[in-house]
């Protein structure tokens, strides 16, 4: 009967394996199809704002802060549901009298890999409030969060469930400069990126210096707008432990987004600098580095985080300066694996409430810990059972790490709380 039992239980563990590598690849692998959505997010504690016409409104009194959503979608197009899987938010300020549309090549991809994206269409006008946007970009990172519970509009419960607890601010020239004010002091920010960032009033600089997150700064070489001289004294201000500026060769301010907004060009070309590469051109210049910072930071994800690091530390022609402190590349530890002799089996996986540990193993440490390396749980166990049950009901929906220790070995494994 116990050898019955353990067969049954080694099937059900390959299964629930094949399961969790499918729901893994869901969530971080695969390429999806993009969703949008216009919601009109209220701002109880300020006034004014911008509503998007036919928006999705949600209730309440305050500032209005339209804002167009950009998705993992099962199905590309308006108001279609979330894709299966956990998501970061991230957040994206435009530059000035520049619409969120200017950024679809980033959005687009971002929403593609795994991220819900938040661009915001208030101070779009020729005289914008810099403290206003930036306490916009804030907001929005906790009306990002609080989608993965809200209920009302009910178009909203698609997002339930599906929001990772992890958020970036970013954005480009007056937004880049607003990331900062939005980031100064910020708990519910994850990390920072920005495109050749802009002073703002209040100073953007003088904000910096209230950031610890890790920061990304990626700028032209050609920036007549807001050349290196600016984007040295963010990066420099910052209070980052892990910070980084990318100056990139033959690419101007306009460059960043897909470099047909009027206003920009004209601007910038008022200035005596114009655009040398195309749009085309200049996208995967430094979308890899965002790409992988934020796969890292957000996700987890260990290897983009030494991809970037890669990237950073090897000398490229594409690059034409660089400043750099600290890393985001993990940490290698030393963990031995269970033998294949040793016969262990952890089910139900995925499980809501409890999970069973079946082990010959005595004496030993139980540890859990979240998919961003933080332990939430501890325990001892010296009965000899060989059978432990263990409650996870308590824990949030996601992908956890099991380890336990024994005799100075530790054995990891992949459980999903569902």
């Amino acid at each position: 009967m116990l050898s019955q039992k353990k067969n049954t239980n080694t099937k059900l563990k390959i299964a629930i394996l094949v399961f969790s590598l499918i729901l893994t690849g869901l969530s971080y692998g695969q390429t999806f199809p993009v969703g949008h959505m216009s919601i009109n997010f209220k701002d109880a504690s300020r006034t004014g704002g911008y509503v998007i016409s036919g928006g999705i409104n949600v209730t309440g009194t305050g500032r209005d802060v339209g804002t167009e959503v950009y998705y993992p979608s099962t199905t590309a197009g308006n108001n279609q549901p979330v894709a299966l899987g956990q998501f970061p938010i991230v957040v994206i300020g435009h530059g000035f009298v520049m619409g969120w549309d200017s950024y679809d090549n980033i959005y687009n991809q971002l929403a593609s890999k795994g991220y819900i994206v938040l661009l915001p269409r208030t101070e779009g006008g020729f005289s914008p409030s810099h403290s206003e946007f930036g306490n916009d970009l804030k907001f929005l990172v906790n009306a990002g969060q609080s989608l993965n519970t809200v209920s009302s509009p009910t178009n909203l419960s698609t997002f339930n469930g599906k929001v990772l607890p992890t958020s970036a601010i970013g954005g480009h020239s007056m937004g880049g400069g607003s990331s900062f004010l939005a980031s100064a002091s910020n708990p519910s920010v994850t990390c920072i990126f920005n495109f050749a960032p802009a002073t703002t009033s209040p100073s953007s600089i003088s904000s910096a210096s209230l950031i610890t997150v890790p920061a990304l700064v990626i700028s032209g070489a050609i920036d007549c707008v807001a050349d290196t001289t600016v984007q040295n004294s963010h990066y420099s201000a910052l209070a980052s432990t892990k910070k980084f500026h990318i100056i990139l060769k033959s690419i101007t301010h306009c460059d960043f987004g897909n470099g047909t907004n009027f206003n920009c060009t004209f601007g910038q070309n008022s200035t005596g600098c114009s655009s040398v590469v195309s749009s085309t051109l200049a996208f995967p210049r430094y979308m890899n580095y965002v790409q992988n910072f934020l796969d890292n930071q957000l996700k987890g994800d260990c290897a983009a985080g030494q991809r970037f690091m890669d990237s950073v530390n090897t000398s490229s022609s594409l690059r034409s300066g660089l400043k750099k402190m600290g890393t985001i590349a993990c940490v290698a530890t030393s963990v031995k694996q269970l033998s294949n002799n040793i016969n262990l089996n952890v089910y139900p996986n995925p499980s809501n409430s409890n999970i069973y540990i079946d082990s010959p193993l005595a004496n030993f440490k139980l540890k859990l810990f979240d998919l961003y390396g933080r332990q939430v749980l501890s325990r001892d166990f010296n009965d000899n059972k060989n059978i432990i049950e263990l409650n996870i009901e308590e824990f949030e929906s996601g992908i956890y790490i099991l380890e336990l220790q024994n005799q100075g070995e530790k054995h990891q494994f992949k459980i999903i709380k569902n």
